[in-house]
């Protein structure tokens, strides 16, 4: 679909203080087009400007995946905890999914839609797994991974080994040594049952997996008077 004048005008006043969410505003045009036609007319986030006219809302993610790398696993489930309040986002890959091939193919995209509402993500060490494995497993789907430079991201893993001196630089060790409670163990058994598509073993996962974002958002309070303000995004 030919571009106009009129469109190509509200993209130019649009996208600095939007970024990918101008992608709305064109329901007749994929993301991916949108965001070209941005890069071709050499538009540019105003950083700036979008931190004076949002609130940052705050989020804390973790992964589950059947294995470390992205080309020889799935995403089991996803979680997001909105800071401040209750409210977990989630999504667990079914039976049928496994079955029927599609995979996490619907896991992966609604992580997506629930990213895209947030403009601050923490997670533990999300910048060496959980962020690359959506991303590849995105990809993998033809699926559309917020575009760099959209979502800021701070990794708490560096945080702590940067701010603390212990043995282990882990979430379950650093969470320990400040006395947070809740981290859990997954018995290996649930695991390999869950690439079977045990509902059973993969509701087991979800648990650990929505403890384990619980936690992080206690660790980076306790953390946060110390916290580097470094901007690296997903």
């Amino acid at each position: 679909m030919k571009w106009n004048e009129e469109d190509e005008e509200l993209l130019r006043i649009a996208y600095p203080k939007f970024g990918y969410r101008v992608t709305e505003l064109f329901p007749e045009r994929t993301a991916c087009a949108v965001l070209r036609k941005a890069d071709r007319m050499r538009l540019k986030i105003d950083r700036l400007g979008r931190e004076a006219y949002t609130e940052d809302r705050i989020g804390y993610l973790d992964i589950e995946a059947s294995n470390l790398k992205a080309n020889f696993g799935i995403c089991f489930s996803w979680c997001i905890k909105e800071q401040g309040v209750d409210n977990i986002e989630h999504a667990v890959v079914t039976k049928e999914e496994m079955r029927d091939g599609t995979l996490d193919k619907r896991v992966v995209q609604e992580c997506i839609d629930a990213l895209e509402k947030y403009t601050v993500i923490y997670t533990y060490y999300g910048t060496g797994f959980d962020v690359p494995f959506l991303r590849t497993r995105a990809l993998m789907h033809g699926l559309t991974f917020p575009p760099a430079s959209e979502i800021l991201h701070r990794d708490m893993y560096y945080q702590v080994r940067r701010l603390m001196k212990i043995n282990r630089n882990s979430l379950d060790v650093a969470c320990g040594v400040l006395g947070i409670e809740g981290k859990t163990h997954i018995n290996w058994k649930y695991w390999v049952l869950a690439m079977t598509g045990d509902e059973e073993s993969l509701n087991y996962i979800f648990e650990h997996n929505k403890f384990d974002v619980v936690i992080l958002e206690k660790l980076h309070e306790r953390l946060a008077p110390w916290e580097g303000r470094g901007r690296k995004y997903l």
